[in-house]
């Protein structure tokens, strides 16, 4: 049953027993016997609807043996309380997983389904009708649709497949793949395989297969239900045919689990609107839980420790003066849209007016400067524009970018920004007992830095998406649950394939898998798995105080030293009341 059927099912039970109620104190308790009946009927065939899907006993199946019992003995008053707490608690469930879900299917939305290709002439097709040895047409800022071979130069964005933070140039010849995303002039692809075989298609299909089996692992109460219905259910049939109803019925009263669902439902719902109040969402109950399981955590680099963008430190200019260029360079680079320049616009302030400045897609741009001829750009670009060999004196593992001011070559130095939130985070989590590992697309002297700052000893580089999902599975089968946390569709299938998958701001792919989303940043990781340890022991607390209530109730009712009304109020309300609020306490009393 899914999240919206399962809420209409059990706001519709609710009705029955709110008129039921209505009925019975208005009118008198013959009246609220047939809504009594009406919900009993109820719950018998969504639970037998359930019980023929699955195979398994369920809690509707116990909640209509309890009212079958309470109808024939016309017990009125107390049958209509405990289904309206079954209906609450069940609603309340329903209500969180629907509000947090997020659907996978969004992710398709990234997909072009209308392309450009060329037969005959350039047309738009639908992207499904394109097979393999078509040409299409990608133009700027558009999603490479498929798999294929370059036929013109182009320069690509690859950062949501491969992680890489830096655009890339390729030539034709080049194998492309679906995901990247065209940053210059209209490229022409052929096709090698249709969009179904193509990489984002993949990534999108294979995220959705882990996240459903992943799915199939319900929250604690509905694991353990199956085993509290068969238990209560022996106990109850013997007792009833000894001691007949009045001594029997307590057991079906206290040992209905109303307790347990409203105790998860109200703990669930408390967690997710206490972290939501810190701009942490969280798809439930089963997340929390799976959290509060993991003992490794995988992180992505590039947008999630990092910023992103290259932060420029260093610049070399022989004979220049060190200000003065700065300025030249940042108002150059304020006229193009290359990440490099941007990084260099924003850090450093232009102070000069700009003419004829051109941009040469993936190579760099050129524009006069109070008369000066300035270029900046790649090495080569440098080289075929000036005729000099500039030297680059930055480290291996840097951005670096080539200048040349009327003749004059220099060169900027960029590296990645890693935050002190980052760092602060990294040491807090291992601070709590997890073990860190990084994971990145990017080049390993880069990735290695990075994580030398961090102070994480286990690093992975040049990973595709594919990799960190065995990566993911590896240390899983090390004997604990493995969260993964990141910002990409290259981080797609680990976060299904994870625990407990963890996003990092608001790219809607990667948020529609994730099992929480962190909307502030990395800084926040910390906050979410500690409250995920203080739900699983209120959880825990609850319901063993819900239990100790409800093993006293019976075992006073089977004896016959406590009438039935009070068994109904002790057993189950007092129980649910008293493992809710242990519950709420101990989630309340945690610092998020």
């Amino acid at each position: 049953m899914g999240e919206h059927e399962e809420l209409t099912h059990y706001a519709l039970l609710g009705a029955l027993v709110l008129a039921g109620l209505a009925s019975s104190l208005a009118i008198g308790e013959d009246y609220g016997f047939y809504f009594l009946l009406a919900s009993t009927l109820f719950l018998v065939v969504h639970g037998l609807k359930e019980f023929m899907e699955d195979k398994r006993l369920n809690v509707d199946i116990l909640m209509a043996v309890v009212g079958i019992v309470l109808v024939y003995h016309r017990v009125v008053l107390e049958g209509l309380i405990i289904y309206g707490l079954y209906s609450i608690a069940e609603v309340m469930e329903a209500w969180v997983s629907k509000l947090a879900l997020r659907r996978l299917e969004d992710a398709q939305k990234l997909i072009p389904r209308r392309v450009a290709v060329e037969r005959g002439r350039v047309e738009e097709v639908d992207i499904d009708s394109v097979k393999p040895g078509d040409v299409v047409v990608v133009r700027k800022g558009e999603v490479v649709p498929v798999n294929g071979i370059l036929l013109t130069r182009g320069v690509f964005n690859t950062s949501m497949v491969t992680g890489e933070s830096m655009p890339v140039e390729l030539q034709p010849g080049s194998v492309v793949e679906s995901g990247y995303i065209n940053l210059g002039d209209p490229v022409r692809v052929k096709a090698v395989k249709s969009a179904r075989e193509s990489t984002l298609q993949l990534i999108v299909t294979r995220s959705l297969e882990l996240l459903e089996e992943k799915g199939r692992t319900g929250q604690l109460i509905n694991r353990l239900a199956p085993y509290m219905i068969a238990g209560v259910l022996l106990i109850f049939l013997p007792t009833y045919l000894a001691l007949g109803p009045e001594r029997s019925i307590p057991i079906l009263l206290a040992g209905c689990p109303s307790a347990y669902i409203v105790t998860s439902a109200a703990s669930t719902a408390y967690s997710v609107g206490k972290l939501a109040r810190s701009s942490i969402i969280v798809r439930g109950g089963k997340a929390l839980e799976s959290a509060s399981s993991c003992c490794s955590i995988v992180i992505d680099k590039t947008g999630t420790v990092t910023l992103g963008i290259p932060k420029p430190y260093k610049v070399v200019a022989p004979g220049l003066g060190e200000e003065e260029t700065k300025s030249i360079l940042a108002s150059v680079a304020s006229t193009s849209l290359h990440p490099v320049s941007r990084a260099i616009a924003s850090q450093w302030k232009a102070g000069t007016s700009v003419r004829e400045a051109r941009e040469y897609p993936g190579k760099g741009v050129e524009a006069l400067v109070n008369g000066s001829r300035v270029l900046l750009g790649s090495r080569n670009f440098i080289m075929e524009k000036t005729g000099s060999t500039p030297q680059s004196a930055c480290q291996e593992d840097d951005i670096t970018a080539y200048f040349a001011v009327d003749g004059i070559v220099g060169v900027v130095c960029l590296r990645e920004e890693v935050s002190n939130e980052s760092i602060e985070t990294i040491k807090k989590l291992k601070r709590m007992g997890y073990k860190v590992v990084l994971a990145s697309g990017d080049r390993r002297e880069r990735v290695e830095r990075v994580a030398k700052l961090l102070g994480v000893d286990e690093y992975y580089a040049e990973m595709s998406p594919e990799d960190k999902r065995k990566l993911v599975e590896d240390l899983r089968s090390r004997g604990c649950g493995v969260s993964m946390i990141g910002d990409g569709i290259n981080d797609l299938e680990a976060m299904a394939a994870s625990d407990f998958g963890v996003a990092v701001g608001n790219i809607d792919a990667v948020n529609n898998v994730a099992d929480a989303v962190l909307i502030r940043g990395l800084g926040q990781a910390p906050k979410v798995f500690n409250l995920s340890r203080t739900y699983m022991r209120g959880l825990i607390a609850g319901m063993v105080a819900a239990t100790i209530v409800k093993a006293a109730i019976i075992i006073l009712g089977v004896a016959g030293a406590i009438p039935l009304w009070l068994a109904a109020l002790l057993g189950d309300d007092g129980s649910t009341l008293l493992g809710t609020g242990v519950a709420a306490y101990m989630i309340w009393s945690t610092r998020v």
